[in-house]
């Protein structure tokens, strides 16, 4: 079943980029970048062949935060309040034929937390050095991301 769940995000996500191109819409992206001891969460998707974070777009009417906190719990199950979870930065994209406006909220934590990858959506889930993730094929808001956290540091 997982495997039929995964050929059809496959698909439609093919389709989403053939109307991305002809329509250019604009969008709101939310990411999550969960860091413990140095380490972010990365995630990579049944659909794409690259690493990301943790992300989606708002429901109507639902704050940019509220998005992080629920595609936060949706894709790797990890639960925290929406005060844990600090805004970091707006990156404006041009990937995949939008017009994105990139939003980045930082979740620090103590503990290591538990994760899964649901092996649908999220095929690939773990703790990454930022030097690690940049090495590797990046989703490019992301390696924005990643290298403005390092500029910062």
């Amino acid at each position: 079943m997982a495997r039929l769940h995964r050929a059809a995000l496959w698909l439609a996500y093919r389709v989403l980029l053939v109307g991305w191109f002809v329509f250019r819409p604009r969008r709101h992206g939310v990411f999550v970048a969960v860091w413990h001891a140095g380490r972010v969460l990365a995630i990579r998707n049944s659909y794409r062949d690259w690493l990301a974070l943790p992300a989606g777009g708002p429901k109507r009417g639902e704050a940019a935060v509220d998005t992080a906190v629920r595609e936060l719990r949706e894709e790797v199950g990890i639960t925290a309040p929406r005060e844990a979870f600090h805004f970091a930065v707006e990156i404006p994209s041009r990937f995949e034929y939008k017009r994105d406006r990139c939003s980045f909220f930082e979740l620090d934590l103590a503990e290591r937390p538990a994760f899964r990858a649901d092996g649908r959506e999220v095929v690939w889930a773990d703790f990454v050095t930022p030097e690690e993730a940049l090495g590797a094929r990046l989703a490019p808001p992301v390696r924005s991301y990643l290298e403005s956290r390092l500029a910062r540091s």
